[in-house]
């Protein structure tokens, strides 16, 4: 990548919805990705989706229900990429290519294993917006499924990586499969990314680490980041957006979380245990995970109203065009 494509795509203002934690280098790549728009959270039905958090939520237009990693998260994968220039990292699962564009452009020399890469459409989707972001030349994209496809690589090229992002099949016991092939085919010296730990079955994977000896710890983010480290590096520190009250599910309440978090908002769920905890013989993480899914379906009922109009323009400009 030459200076002349990072001058283009250095960011200046972040849209509004987007956060970027104070003291990281910031860049915007959107230009690349021109089916990139804003989603609609209720546009995906995965239950682990943190719709409550209102950063911003993009996606591909031809495909919108499923998103990007968040602005403030692949800030995080740029950030550490700037830390790992010039050494291998591989990437499992990468969508249409935002992450791993976001991890190149850090300077990393990165394999990339996804099986949609299979499909000749999302494959040239992908390699047009790397190729646009000027990385290509540093990104290899290998179409097939992890671990099996991560094991193969390794194997023919007699490779190694330092630094290593995890967001594949988020389905038990896919990413903690993912996790110990990894384990395995890290450097000493590495750092191993995870997205999606609020996702118990993702969490699988950290703790896997955690009992193997790695240094982990959480990030404050829309879909919750986890970083577990081992030898000579060291993980970005993170400053959470202060303006949201951040809660980690019970699976997560004993890792350490980069950055110190204040908060705006009152302790709701202090309030609600308080009142309750003498008329029930629940835990306060049984409780927690109650009043999660409580504030979901909530959040449901407030959006169904919108959701139903879009559906009914939607349809009516299926019906006129």
């Amino acid at each position: 990548m030459n200076e002349k494509t990072v001058k283009v795509i250095e960011a200046n203002l972040l849209p509004k919805g987007d956060y970027v934690s104070p003291g990281f280098s910031t860049i915007q790549p959107d230009l690349c990705f021109p089916n990139i728009i804003l989603g609609n959270k209720y546009d995906s039905f995965w239950l682990y989706l943190r719709r409550d958090i209102t950063h911003n939520w993009y996606v591909d237009k031809r495909q919108q229900g499923v998103g990007f990693v968040s602005r403030d998260e692949a800030h995080i994968l740029y950030n550490t990429a700037l830390k790992f220039r010039g050494k291998k990292a591989l990437e499992i699962g990468c969508w249409m290519g935002w992450s791993a564009c976001h991890l190149a452009l850090g300077g990393v020399k990165l394999d990339v294993i996804d099986p949609m890469l299979s499909e000749q459409l999302f494959n040239e989707s992908v390699t047009d917006s790397l190729k646009w972001a000027g990385v290509k030349e540093s990104v290899n994209l290998i179409p097939g499924s992890s671990p099996q496809k991560v094991e193969e690589i390794a194997n023919k090229f007699q490779r190694k990586w330092s630094l290593i992002f995890i967001d594949g099949n988020h389905e038990a016991p896919a990413p903690l499969n993912d996790t110990i092939i990894c384990e395995q085919l890290a450097e000493a010296d590495a750092l191993i990314l995870f997205h999606d730990l609020a996702s118990p079955d993702v969490g699988q994977g950290l703790d896997y680490l955690k009992e193997k000896g790695w240094n982990t710890m959480v990030y404050h983010t829309m879909q919750i980041m986890g970083v577990a480290w081992r030898g000579n590096v060291e993980p970005v520190i993170h400053q959470p957006d202060a303006n949201i009250d951040w809660r980690l599910p019970p699976h997560l309440k004993d890792y350490p979380v980069s950055g110190s978090i204040q908060t705006v908002n009152k302790d709701k769920f202090g309030e609600i245990l308080r009142a309750v905890r003498p008329y029930t013989l629940l835990s306060e993480a049984k409780l927690f995970s109650l009043y999660s899914q409580a504030k979901q379906v909530y959040s449901y009922l407030f959006w169904l109203p919108k959701m139903l109009v879009q559906a009914i323009a939607r349809s009516k400009r299926i019906k006129y065009d």
